[in-house]
């Protein structure tokens, strides 16, 4: 072999040498920002499931608030009726205590 050829060679292994060294730096720093990609990605996700979270609570909270004013629209009304009825029968008790009353005493 003459010496061009083997000066040829040394160089072409030290350019083999060089690139197998850069490759594994390159593939390094490749792992290294997919895992920061990664854990930002799970940050957003993170939050994302949070926000949806309290947007979830919010209109629970909500149903059972409309569901809340309802019940107690309902228990006024029939509230309302009972003391209606309560009065009434207080009402019909009275005058037919007056009635049996005038029936057995008479206008006296």
């Amino acid at each position: 072999m003459s010496l061009e050829t083997v000066e040829y060679v040394k160089e072409a292994e030290e350019r083999a040498t060089k690139l197998e060294q850069d490759s594994v730096v390159e593939i390094k720093n490749i792992k290294t920002e997919e895992q920061a990609t990664i854990e930002e990605q799970k940050k957003e996700l993170s939050l994302e499931l949070k926000k949806y979270e309290v947007e979830q609570q919010k209109e629970y909270d909500q149903k059972v608030t409309s569901i809340e004013e309802d019940l107690n629209k309902v228990i006024a009304v029939e509230v309302k009726e009972m003391k209606e009825s309560v009065q009434m029968n207080k009402t019909n008790v009275v005058n037919d205590i007056v009635k049996e009353v005038v029936n057995r005493y008479g206008n006296s």
